[in-house]
């Protein structure tokens, strides 16, 4: 039973992690693709063509069910690396306090796929309890830090307890974090192809994208990193003080008393 719900933790984790981010980052760049508008035919040789609304429903017509399993398969696993990428460059945001006391400082940065996060992984009103817990872990004479203490004690709540809501919170700020960072990507994908076909213009005649689209998804991508940066900071640090006050209330739990039997 242990194994069986290790399993599914770690699958919870890949699914909601890696996965998701990757499908919702595949959908951003539909969208962008939308909104390029003749201009994708243009830099892809006609590789990928202008998307409309009448043209969009005659592909999804045209596609048979083995094509779309076919189409399925590739799809999936592109999704999946691609939400790995996404963890990937979200890792190297940094801790600055500073930075998360602004939002537009904090937005700022998180466009710049540097994503800040919190000094203290959990809230300083827990160090008694951390203290505690650390000391029926480690030897009192060896300094207790967090990298050392989190995983022994994650590993211990999980062997332990049957109701845990440390995985839940590892997912969500990892998922948040991820979307941040396609968030990012999108922005700077519409606000390069506004700049370029703006300057493109002023020399030549080409086709011009759907503006209204690209200003939106400009503006949608900037409240998504805004908001998600935000709410993975959040989720980080609930991410600690569950490790910490689920380990406490396991080890510490008081003993209920037996009554007397007469």
């Amino acid at each position: 039973m242990d194994q069986l719900i290790s399993k599914i933790t770690n699958l919870g984790y890949e699914v909601f992690g890696i996965f998701l981010p990757g499908v919702i980052f595949s959908i951003f760049l539909v969208f962008f693709w939308i909104a390029l508008g003749p201009v994708a035919p243009y830099l892809s040789s006609d590789f990928f063509p202008a998307i409309t609304s009448k043209n969009a429903s005659e592909i999804i017509e045209s596609i048979g069910t083995r094509t779309g399993v076919g189409l399925a398969i590739p799809l999936i696993v592109f999704s999946y690396f691609l939400g790995h990428l996404l963890m990937w460059i979200g890792r190297t945001g940094k801790a600055d306090k500073e930075i998360l006391r602004s939002p537009i400082r904090r937005t700022w940065a998180s466009l710049k796929f540097r994503i800040p996060r919190p000094e203290n992984s959990y809230d300083t009103d827990l160090e008694g309890m951390f203290i505690s817990v650390g000391n029926k872990f480690f030897p009192k004479d060896e300094p207790l830090t967090w990298t050392k203490f989190y995983p022994v004690v994650k590993n211990y709540v999980h062997r332990h307890s049957t109701i845990s809501l440390i995985s839940l919170y590892q997912n969500k700020y990892t998922f948040h974090r991820s979307i941040t960072i396609a968030a990012a990507a999108l922005f700077w994908l519409c606000a390069l192809t506004l700049i370029a076909t703006v300057y493109a213009t002023l020399q030549t005649t080409l086709p011009l994208p759907r503006w209204g689209i690209l200003i939106s998804l400009l503006t949608l991508s900037t409240t998504i990193a805004w908001g998600f940066s935000d709410s993975f900071a959040y989720n980080w640090k609930l991410f600690g003080n569950s490790i910490i006050t689920e380990s406490y209330t396991l080890i510490f739990e008081p003993k209920k008393e037996k009554s007397d039997d007469k």
